[in-house]
Formats: C-alpha cells, structure tokens, sequence
C-alpha cells in the first residue's frame, strides 16, 4: 500500500522483501529520507502493534475539549 500527500509518501507490506525493493526503486527515482515507523501523519496518531495497527485524532480531541473548557468532563464509552 502506498500513499502519497503532496511531498510526503507512506508505504507498507507485509513482505519485508517488498518494502525493501519499493526503497531501493524510490531512492534511484527520487531523493529521499527514511524517517522509521509512522507515529504521526495528518493529524492522526498512529500506533502499530504485532495484531494491527491502531489510528486516532485523540491528540486533536484533546485540543477541542481544552478549547471550550471541556477537559474536565466525565468520558462516556460509545
């Protein structure tokens, strides 16, 4: 999988192999710097676990619920 934000680019695969063609094929067309595994992106905070990966904006929540004093509040499960 490949995803592409005007100069950014994330990629994955389950195939170790794949992933390390894919760089090497990127790094003859294009300049590029291997940051690591993906924490962050658009906003979105992204944890990666053995079972799957995990993605949420509580980061961003946390700024809205500041921003109209809300961060006191109860949470609820939905």
């Amino acid at each position: 999988m490949v995803v592409v934000y005007v100069d950014d680019i994330i990629f994955s695969s389950d195939l170790d192999h794949l992933t390390c063609l894919f760089i090497v094929h990127m790094k003859v067309e294009f300049e590029i710097s291997m940051l690591g595994k993906l924490s962050y992106f658009l906003g979105l905070q992204i944890a990666q676990f053995p079972k799957g990966i995990f993605i949420s904006k509580s980061k961003y929540l946390k700024e809205v619920l500041k921003k109209f004093s809300m961060e006191e509040f109860s949470l609820v499960s939905t």
